[in-house]
């Protein structure tokens, strides 16, 4: 049948006296009778849109002298806020706002569907309707009961307050009814936040019990909310609490909890977190944590840290400048530390500010840095109790140069002054100054080809002299001991990490580069080289041993496919090529399944505090059992005990309107504040209301 456009006809006589002049409609049809008696029919895929809403029905009879409208056949309704309403049939007022539908169902941003046998609308915000089953489950001839329903005698939707009343609520699983509740309140999907209960959780621990945590969400204001968890088990009653602000030019977060539990009595925790932007392009940072003893944390399974920071910093990061200041708190949970934690550093005092100097660059780059620095111990003995304050200058410049033959030159000069005040150790000096001029040269060679195949690959041979001369007083090492001897520093001015350590005297550094990328998504990257000193020890810590005059050889490689597969691994062997240290990733991704798996093998460095050998696997994945069940799993296996150090399996089952999670963790750590512990989770979500969670779209229950 010829489709007729009426927007014309429909503008002149029926949209006038339908919509009182107060929108522009449009109406689409495969004919329309105009009655002179006061009456218009469109029939055959017949639409219309109005305001925002759109009308999709077999047929539509308005009255002119009522202003209603009588629709039949497959009518469906989509307001202007998204919702949508399916129907047989359905009587509405000229504005498409107010009205009757019977037979209906009405579906909530695409997802939570209730259907019901009458659905009225009224003043374009609120509808209700009547004996209604409720279910974001997808509902067909092969799946006719739903996973789970709410039926109620009556709901009312509260469009502008985003909400849903039930009466008589009944909540059933696979149809058997388990809870009947007289009153029920939920959001709608389209409800971002709201003050409510939240998915309760199901927890069981072999050190705590059996127990629940119930969480309660409570918005504050725009920019603010707050969760309240109680805890409640056989063994402990806990208050888990977190708040969240966001502030005109900032943030702040706090997490924490409150426990009073058949072991300890009352105890807790807290962390926060802050952040503030400031004139003039500086940022201050704050960071809070406290702890009422070293084993709750990991009791509670709140945390994994065993050293705790307090630290409040401002910076700015500027094209050509860098700023930072810092005051830190530290305070150790470890057992081993706790006896002599008086000797331990408990306050470090932090400023550095460096730029770019444009002026003075030299045909290079020019740099300059002031840095200062206190470290604070709690203990007045000598030697445990050293406390260490430093002020320095540095400047560093740094040029390259492409030559004819295809060599790249870079040169490098630096220079570092730096005054210490030494107390409470009697083999440094109290006051002490040193300073260290430093030059390097650099050579690089990069050959590039491209294969037969299309493949392109880039072999760089590299070649570093440094020289160092470090005169004045010798000063403590404060910064971190454990050098990280890898292929990111294997052509660096220095391998410490910090600012104490100095490689002093001539050095060389010989390696190779290689990487190669085909085009069948294949890549390959590998690294070899070492550092010698060429008139003594090197200083630097690697497992070759401090007092070396060449370091091990340190061999790295990197393989990849697409976004599919990667491994990673770099060892350090001897001349002997006996390894004395070995890490290794191996990283997969597939379309139902993904590993991540990591193995570190180390030889005992006494120079970094380090006298045991460490030999240690790990793995975790998950893998899609079928559409809707999920298995994964996190391992780590501590060969030295000869036994797991922690082991987790997970069972997740997802459809397309209900998420059940099961859980098992075994923590095997043992201290005299914690004892290996085992703990079962359960946690049920209903996806598509009140959780903020949306359907899984790939769940679907029905066929054909």
């Amino acid at each position: 049948m010829k489709r007729w456009f009426f927007s014309l006809m429909v503008c002149a006589i029926f949209l006038p006296a339908m919509l009182h002049a107060q929108a522009l409609a449009s109406l689409v049809a495969d004919s329309v009778v105009i009655d002179p008696v006061g009456s218009i029919t469109a029939e055959g895929n017949v639409i219309i849109y109005y305001d925002g809403n759109r009308l999709v029905a077999d047929r539509i009879v308005y009255d002119r002298n009522s202003d209603t409208l009588s629709i039949q056949g497959d009518v469906t309704l989509t307001s202007e806020t998204g919702d949508i309403f399916t129907a047989d049939a359905a009587t509405l007022d000229s504005d498409l706002r107010d009205g009757v539908l019977t037979s209906a169902r009405l579906v909530l941003d695409q997802q939570f569907q209730l259907a019901a046998a009458q659905i009225s609308r009224v003043e374009d915000r609120y509808t209700t309707l009547r004996r209604v089953v409720a279910s974001s489950c997808e509902v067909c001839a092969s799946n006719p009961t739903p996973l789970w329903e709410i039926r109620a005698s009556r709901v009312i939707h509260d469009t502008e307050g985003q909400q849903l009343y039930f009466e008589n609520a009944q909540f059933r699983m696979a149809g058997v009814p388990l809870i009947y509740l007289p009153r029920l309140r939920l959001p709608d999907p389209t409800l971002d936040r709201a003050n409510g209960l939240l998915i309760p959780e199901l927890r069981t621990s072999s050190d705590l019990g059996t127990g629940i945590l119930l969480p309660y969400f409570i918005a504050i204001g725009r920019h603010a909310d707050a969760t309240l968890t109680p805890y409640l088990s056989a063994r402990t009653a806990t208050l888990e609490f977190s708040y969240r602000q966001e502030i005109r030019n900032g943030q702040l977060s706090f997490d924490g909890a409150v426990t009073n539990d058949d072991d300890l009595g009352g105890r807790g925790y807290l962390f926060a977190n802050g952040t503030y932007l400031l004139p003039q392009g500086f940022v201050a940072t704050g960071q809070l944590e406290f702890v009422s003893d070293p084993g709750y944390l990991f009791q509670y399974d709140y945390s994994s840290k065993d050293r705790l920071t307090n630290e409040f910093a401002l910076g700015r990061v500027r094209e050509k400048d860098l700023f930072r200041a810092s005051i830190t708190e530290f305070r150790t949970l470890r057992d081993q530390e706790i006896p002599i934690r008086d000797t331990l550093p408990d306050r470090f005092i932090e400023t550095s500010y460096q730029r770019e100097l444009d002026g003075l660059h030299f045909g290079g780059r020019t740099s300059v840095r002031v840095d200062t620095a206190a470290l604070n111990r709690p203990s007045s003995a000598d030697i445990l109790g050293r406390d260490v304050s430093r002020i320095g200058f540095g400047a560093d410049w740094s040029r390259r140069d492409q030559l004819q033959s295809g060599l790249v030159l870079d040169t490098e000069a630096a220079l570092r002054i730096e005054a210490y005040n030494v107390s409470q150790d009697s083999r440094f000096e109290r006051n002490a100054l040193r300073v260290a001029p430093r030059v390097a040269t650099e050579l690089r060679w990069p050959l590039a080809r491209t294969t037969a195949d299309g493949a392109t690959e880039i072999l760089e041979p590299i070649l570093r002299f440094d020289f160092a001369n470090v005169s004045g007083s010798a000063v403590p090492l404060e910064d971190s001991r454990i050098v990280e001897f890898d292929e990111a520093n294997l052509f660096a001015p220095s391998r410490f990490p910090g600012i104490d350590g100095i490689e002093d005297g001539p050095r060389a550094a010989l390696g190779f580069n290689w990487h190669r990328v085909q085009k069948n998504g294949w890549g390959a990257n590998l690294a070899i080289g070492r550092v010698a000193s060429l008139d003594g020890a090197l200083q630097f810590s690697d497992t070759g041993g401090q007092d070396a005059d060449q370091s091990e050889w340190l061999l790295a490689g990197r393989l990849s496919y697409g976004d599919r597969l990667w491994l990673s691994s770099r060892s350090l062997f001897d001349d002997n090529v006996a390894f004395t240290l070995n890490e290794t990733r191996v990283d997969w991704q597939g379309d139902k399944a993904a590993l991540s798996s990591s193995f570190l093998f180390a030889q005992p460095e006494p120079s970094e505090g380090r006298t045991d050998k460490l030999s240690e696997l790990a793995f975790g994945g998950f893998l899609d059992l079928n559409e809707n069940w999920t298995a994964s799993t996190d391992w780590r296996y501590d060969f030295n005990e000869g036994r797991a150090a922690r082991a987790g399996l997970g069972l997740e089952f997802e459809t397309d309107c209900i998420r059940i999670d099961l859980s098992v963790t075994r923590r095997y750590a043992t201290s005299t504040s914690v004892t290996p512990t085992t703990d079962f989770g359960f946690r049920v979500s209903l996806l598509g209301v009140g959780n903020g969670q949306k359907q899984g779209a790939s769940r679907s229950v029905c066929r054909g």
